[in-house]
């Protein structure tokens, strides 16, 4: 795949007229300021990181959330990604529209080479969000990336322990602790982690079985004592036909077996957090009185 410079796409092409021509008609496409690649290339996150390794200096490495994206583990915030860069600390890095630079002491055992791309090493990337993000996003990160077996939960405490002084490492601390590998996605970490915090203990991913030993459905949270399940509804893949009919048919068998189902979407993880709590409490509350 071929990223070429504003400089080499002149000589390429001619001039400027052409380039300009070029750009108007789609022939080429500007990934960032500076560097272009022809039609037909999706302007992702590995062309992102190819552009901005023939932009920025040698001492650039492709970090943070961006990195784990390139290792298979999409955390990323919603909306158009931002190229994120470590670079050792002291270093002037120019200043580009979609990136973002953060400086850090980088030793060379700290840095990796992904898709012939510059990045820092999956175990450090993960143990440095874990200090730098807000609780929730860091509890995302740390139960993605052992879900994904990137890094194993001692391995993160071994990286941590080699930056004891730096900042966040307390927190660091506590997410792995709130962090469980069993969570399928970004929402189910944040909705488990809202009961965590108001003292409960829900099982992620749970095999709910019939009287009769069949398997009725794994549902994303659970409280097996008390047969209550916790679901999340993202609106991308539950608006499908045949999603919709399925979590239909498997919310009835849950039901059939005594089970209570709670179902929350987006907006409530967005917008009512603490109805959500509530609304669990009020139903553990119900099936304890009722034990």
């Amino acid at each position: 795949m071929e990223v070429l410079t504003r400089p080499e796409l002149l000589v390429r092409l001619g001039g400027r007229r052409a380039l300009d021509t070029a750009l108007a008609t789609g022939a080429w496409s500007r990934v960032m300021y500076g560097a272009y690649v022809p039609a037909g290339v999706v302007l992702d996150l590995v062309v992102r990181a190819r552009a901005a390794q023939r932009l920025l200096p040698a001492h650039a490495y492709v970090a943070d959330r961006c990195l784990l994206w390139l290792l298979g583990v999409d955390v990323l915030p919603p909306g158009t990604p931002v190229l994120e860069c470590v670079v050792p600390r002291g270093v002037v890095v120019p200043r580009r529209q979609g990136l973002r630079v953060r400086e850090a002491a980088l030793p060379r055992r700290d840095r990796y080479r992904l898709h012939d791309v510059r990045c820092l090493r999956p175990t450090r990337a993960v143990a440095d969000l874990l200090r730098r993000l807000p609780l929730a996003e860091a509890v995302v990160v740390a139960d993605a990336s052992r879900r994904a077996r990137l890094c194993t939960e001692q391995q993160l405490r071994d990286e941590l322990l080699a930056h004891a002084k730096l900042r966040g490492v307390r927190q660091a601390r506590d997410v792995l602790d709130l962090s469980d590998p069993r969570a399928e996605s970004p929402p189910e970490s944040r909705v488990r982690l809202l009961l965590v915090q108001a003292g409960l203990a829900p099982v992620p991913q749970y095999d709910v079985f019939g009287p009769d030993g069949d398997w009725l459905a794994r549902v994303d949270l659970a409280f097996p004592e008390l047969r209550i399940a916790v679901e999340y509804d993202g609106r991308a893949v539950h608006e499908r036909a045949d999603v919709f009919t399925r979590d239909r048919q498997r919310q009835n068998a849950l039901v059939a077996a005594g089970w209570v189902v709670l179902r929350f979407s987006a907006e409530d993880l967005r917008l009512r957090k603490a109805q959500i709590v509530q609304t669990v409490l009020a139903a553990v509350r119900r099936a304890q009185q009722a034990a």
